[in-house]
């Protein structure tokens, strides 16, 4: 089901709103709890130790890969040669006319859009994906298995700039936090931007992470001042609905599940009430990937990126009385 939310601005965006998910894509097994009880034992005894052992955690993402039809999608597609920082990227380009950019989310892959490019190719659109470093069948990052929205975003950058001009890019999750990243760093950005289920508040996801992976206050906060002296910048700086406030924005569709376990809703609101003009559509019953390839969501986003084009007018739509003097007359009337 979709429905044009109507923003509600009763206080639902708040801390406690937003930290509904934590650490979601933590596998929920007997490696986790001994990673809980870990990181609670280094947090008393080892606090530096448990610092770092934070830092690996947050920045590695998991490695996915495509399945049957993802695999079939991007064999399909014309590869195109690109590399950051002189490391390989996976990146690919599918059908003919205006370019739209697809970005994956954290811990995904190219091949997880494929219902989106597939869709953008029979509207007539030019669709170029790639992997991001240190996911799917890219090279690693600088850092090797570990990665940052920094690394991602520039990225983002040099696969648009193969891609030439670009009508859209279509982001998920994470891949809109890098994307917004790349926009507040001075990329010049697309005509349209759809973000889905955009992981759009990295700043108030540090705390529900601490917590679901046993850390403890005191070594969550040393692992926030280490990232902001590491990278010059503040949490702030990551999140999407400060923005707006920088400079001037494409159209943008938001589209999210009220219920998403992964990231809440709240980050879509937060990003609606800030973005001039934006359009936020809920979903229900889809959860955080499954819209990706949902009939309705692809329509939406489809008609956003891709209007069909209008009717052309036809006289013989609306003749006035001198046309129906000439068909009375006998003359053929004019045809469309």
């Amino acid at each position: 089901m979709l429905e044009d939310a109507s923003l509600d601005r009763s206080g639902d965006r708040s801390a406690a709103a937003t930290a509904d998910a934590e650490a979601a894509w933590l596998a929920r097994d007997w490696r986790y709890r001994l990673l809980r009880a870990g990181m609670a034992a280094l947090s008393r005894v080892a606090p530096r130790r448990a610092v770092a052992l934070f830092d690996r955690i947050w920045f590695t993402p998991p490695r996915t890969r495509p399945g049957p039809d993802g695999r079939r999608w991007l064999a399909r597609g014309r590869r195109l040669d690109v590399r950051l920082h002189g490391l390989p990227l996976r990146a690919w380009s599918w059908g003919h006319g205006p370019a739209v950019l697809l970005v994956h989310g954290w811990g995904g892959n190219a091949g997880q859009m494929r219902a989106i490019g597939q869709r953008l190719v029979e509207r007539g659109l030019r669709v170029v994906a790639f992997d991001a470093p240190a996911h799917g069948g890219s090279g690693p990052s600088r850092l090797g298995r570990r990665v940052s929205m920094v690394e991602i975003a520039q990225a983002l950058r040099v696969v648009a700039a193969a891609a030439g001009p670009l009508a859209g890019v279509v982001a998920h999750s994470g891949g809109c936090a890098a994307t917004a990243l790349a926009l507040r760093d001075g990329w010049a950005g697309p005509e349209r931007l759809v973000f889905v289920a955009p992981f759009a508040q990295p700043s108030m996801a540090i705390g529900p992470f601490g917590r679901a992976i046993g850390a403890s206050a005191a070594v969550t906060a040393a692992f926030s001042d280490l990232v902001q002296r590491r990278f010059g910048r503040p949490w702030t700086d990551f999140d999407v609905p400060g923005l707006p406030r920088l400079r001037e924005l494409p159209p943008l569709l938001l589209v999210h599940d009220r219920d998403d376990r992964e990231v809440p809703w709240a980050h879509a609101q937060a990003v609606a009430e800030t973005w001039p003009g934006a359009r936020l559509t809920t979903v229900h019953g889809l959860g955080h990937r499954r819209l990706l390839r949902d009939e309705a969501v692809l329509a939406r986003l489809t008609g956003f990126l891709a209007p069909a084009p209008a009717a052309r007018p036809c006289p013989a739509l609306a003749r006035d009385e001198l046309d129906e003097a000439f068909e009375s007359g006998g003359l053929a009337p004019m045809r469309c």
